[in-house]
């Protein structure tokens, strides 16, 4: 692989934008200086995730990873740090003329990578079955089904839809022959094994549709039957390193940035509805892997949005998946939620075909439930209103989930219709309500423990307990407060990462007094630090990342960044850190001799115990000294 220049790196560095990057695949939210949002590193329900367009780095204050724009892109889409280099130019628009793809354009795999081998597999079989449903006999029938069923040429080649043939050995022969390792061809699910050790194709028979994930990396097929019966009408991948139906949605990667324009995503129950939804204009458009909504597709989801479109079929499966989807988008969650239900209880995919792009556009727009409204219509499937049990059951119900409204215009919009509908006065609506929402509605709490919630605005930067202070976080203090000498290790290496002559002074004083960092991981940083200054580097903290060798290394420098420390700093500042270090060092050493000492009286060696006793007074006098 090509070695880019140092200056090429640094002018694609300073010219990129990491807010655009990071946004790319984290909904993020203005917060003073910083954006926050969800991190993509880990599950979580409230941001810990913040980026600096200030100092262009990264940090989550949850899982501890950050970095700069490259490093980000290489934890997110498993590059390397050429290739992430070069994704950036692409997204900055500047040029930079290397080769690091494929053969097909897509990005280089690690060659050594299991999982980016089987990637590798999946793509050349993709191509396969692309071929054989458009240019061979063999595809024909498979081929002339879809075309009936309204789709196009440029639908098939967009979606890259193809036929696994009947004949057991199709895949297995073209992979052999291209010296495919086929024990691995049948880990990642392409191939299966026999009872007699035969190894043979999967899919048979079907049309395949490729699966990507949330990188656009092809990562398994769904096969569906179409002139048969016998069998599951699709059949998936199996579960595998790289293929997970809990945290795969159809279509997302491509989806991503119309998601983001349109500021919601549609959720769809199958591929034909994807599909059709692409070609009316609707790029927005996700599904599932033929199984519900899940915790994984949600944390997905909140990453590049607020709000979601449900649009599934209209039978009563459709009605229930759709409740309950919306339950875990809308209550658990608190996405803003629509549902969209087709008139006459068409699918999108039939709806889209037979009354056009057009009426879908507009049903889309203008018919679409709010999720309390859908909630009411749910809440009155399998009643008889005209009995009274049932009449007043679903009032109770109906006033219980009004009653979970915030907002009182929204409240009273829905008291108004049930009045109407049921002949009912506000007044013993409105009463009914406060009794429903004291029976049913808890204070609401907050969580103070961890980073802030999104309404709380911006926030004092101040620091109750001599600990870190993080731009635009304020965490509560913990049970155990920070210890000086952590504070001050932090503080310490955080102005020598932003100037080149705190770095020499401070470094002369610690060689002075013979005192290093105590813990390993920010010793290491002050280590690389003394090389990359040697080097002739001014201060440049994203630079130095690009040259640390390893993750934890670039949290830890993505951590101090976010900390806010007084720049007007002297010498004697330097220096009660340093001292703090040194003590801290004592304290350490008095702890360890008196576990010594205890030891030693235990087992009876006196002499040892009083030479430890003598050591451990003098040891505290000499810190009693220099406080």
């Amino acid at each position: 692989m090509q070695r880019i220049p140092e200056e090429k790196i640094d002018e694609i560095r300073s010219q990129a934008d990491i807010v655009d990057v990071v946004g790319s695949y984290v909904q993020l939210k203005k917060q003073g200086r910083n954006y926050t949002g969800l991190c993509p590193f880990h599950g979580e329900k409230t941001p810990s995730f913040s980026v600096s367009p200030e100092k262009q780095i990264f940090h989550c204050f949850g899982c501890g990873k950050g970095g700069n724009v490259f490093s980000f892109l290489m934890q997110i889409d498993g590059l390397s740090f050429v290739e992430s280099v070069k994704k950036v130019a692409d997204m900055a628009h500047i040029p930079l003329d290397i080769e690091i793809s494929s053969g097909d354009g897509t990005p280089a795999n690690r060659p050594d990578s299991q999982e980016g081998k089987m990637i590798e597999i999946h793509q050349l079989t993709s191509k396969l079955y692309h071929y054989l449903l458009m240019e061979t006999e063999e595809g024909q029938e498979a081929l002339q089904y879809l075309l009936d069923r309204g789709m196009s040429e440029q639908e098939l080649d967009h979606f890259e839809i193809g036929f696994a043939p009947a004949d057991a050995l199709t895949v297995t022969t073209f992979l052999k022959k291209r010296e495919v390792d086929l024990p691995l061809a049948v880990e990642c699910g392409l191939l299966t094994e026999r009872d007699d050790g035969n190894i043979v194709d999967r899919f048979r028979n079907r049309i395949m549709f490729p699966i990507k994930n949330d990188r656009g990396q092809m990562v398994g097929f769904s096969g569906r039957l179409f002139n048969q019966e016998d069998g599951p009408k699709y059949l998936n991948s199996p579960e595998t390193p790289i293929f997970n139906k809990r945290n795969i949605l159809y279509h997302f990667s491509d989806a991503r940035q119309e998601i983001r324009k349109k500021e919601e995503i549609l959720l769809l129950e199958g591929y034909m509805d994807v599909i059709s939804g692409v070609s009316a204009d609707f790029q927005n458009g996700v599904a599932s892997m033929g199984t519900s909504l899940t915790e994984e597709h949600v944390q997905m989801i909140r990453r590049v949005t607020n709000r979601a479109i449900i649009c599934y079929d209209g039978d009563r499966a459709g009605i229930e998946a759709s409740f309950k989807a919306g339950t875990l988008l809308a209550e658990q969650h608190r996405l803003e939620v629509f549902v969209l239900q087709l008139p006459n209880g068409k699918d999108p995919d039939d709806f889209i075909r037979s009354e056009g792009a057009e009426k879908f556009a507009e049903v889309y727009a203008h018919q679409r439930l709010s999720w309390t409204a859908f909630k009411l219509q749910f809440l009155r499937r399998n009643r008889n209103l005209q009995n009274e049990t049932d009449k007043i059951a679903y009032l109770g119900e109906a006033l219980v989930e009004i009653g979970k409204l915030d907002q009182a215009v929204e409240r009273e919009l829905y008291l108004k219709q049930l009045g109407s509908e049921f002949e009912l006065s506000m007044e013993a609506l409105k009463q009914q309500l406060q009794q429903s929402v004291a029976t049913t509605v808890k204070p609401k709490t907050r969580d103070y423990g961890g980073p802030p919630p999104e309404d709380f605005g911006d926030y004092p930067v101040y620091d109750s307990g001599g600990g870190p202070v993080y731009e635009g976080f304020h965490f509560q203090q913990p049970t155990q407060a920070p210890s000086a000498g952590l504070t001050s290790e932090k503080r310490l290496l955080k102005y020598m990462l932003e100037d080149r002559d705190a770095f020499i002074q401070i470094r002369n004083m610690m060689q002075e007094q013979e005192i290093d960092f105590y813990h390993d991981n920010y010793q290491a940083l002050y280590t690389h630090l003394i090389g990359f200054y040697a080097s002739g580097n001014d201060a440049n903290p994203l630079a130095l990342m690009d040259q640390l060798p390893n993750e934890v290394s670039r949290n830890l420098v993505s951590e101090l960044e976010m900390m806010v420390v007084n720049t007007d700093v002297t010498n004697e500042e330097y220096q009660d850190y340093i001292f703090s270090l040194r003590k801290a060092g004592i304290e350490r050493d008095i702890k360890e001799k008196e576990q010594q000492l205890l030891v030693a009286s235990q087992q009876g060696e006196m002499a040892l115990a009083l030479e430890l006793a003598r050591t451990i007074t003098t040891m505290r006098a000499d810190l009693k000294r220099n406080i």
